[in-house]
C-alpha cells in the first residue's frame, strides 16, 4: 500500500492524505470538549449531536479514512466511493444547514472531482491494473 502511494500522482497523494486525516472529525464529535459551533454560533456537545452536525462529522471521519485506503489500496470502487465522500462532505449537509446556496459550489467541487478521477491522464494509469501480479491460467491437459 505505501508502493501505491509513492506511486500517486501528486494531486492524488494530497486527496488521499486529506482523506485519511478526516478521522480527526469522527475524533473531536465523540470527544466531549467545549469547543464546538456551528455557522460560527457556540453550541454545547447536546446541541452539536442534536443539530446532526455531530452525526455528519462522525460520518465523515469514517467514510474518508476508508477512502483513502481505497485510493492507497487501488480498489475498483475506490474513486467513486471518494466522490461519495465528496458529495457527503460538501453537498448532503447544505439542506440540513440551511445553506441551499453552497450546492451548486458543492456539485462543482465533486464534478471537478469526478473529472480528475476519471479523466485525468495519471490518475488512470495509476488505476491500471498491474498485469504482472495476475495470474494466468493454465490449459488442463485433457
Amino acid at each position: 500500500m505505501w508502493a501505491n502511494f509513492s506511486s500517486m500522482p501528486k494531486l492524488l497523494k494530497f486527496l488521499t492524505a486529506h482523506a485519511a486525516c478526516c478521522f480527526v472529525f469522527l475524533v473531536i464529535s465523540v470527544i466531549p470538549i467545549d469547543s464546538y459551533a456551528i455557522q460560527g454560533r457556540h453550541v454545547t456537545y447536546a446541541e452539536w449531536w442534536s443539530s446532526g452536525a455531530g452525526v455528519l462529522a462522525s460520518l465523515l471521519g469514517i467514510v474518508g479514512p476508508f477512502a483513502a485506503w481505497a485510493l492507497a489500496s487501488k480498489r475498483a470502487h475506490a474513486r467513486a466511493l471518494y466522490l461519495g465522500f465528496l458529495v457527503l462532505a460538501f453537498v448532503a449537509p447544505c439542506p440540513f444547514f440551511g445553506m441551499l446556496a453552497y450546492i451548486l459550489p458543492g456539485l462543482l467541487v465533486v464534478g471537478v472531482g469526478a473529472f480528475y478521477m476519471y479523466k485525468w491522464q495519471s490518475v488512470q494509469v495509476y488505476f491500471v491494473p498491474n498485469q504482472s501480479s495476475k495470474r494466468t491460467r493454465v490449459p488442463r491437459a485433457a
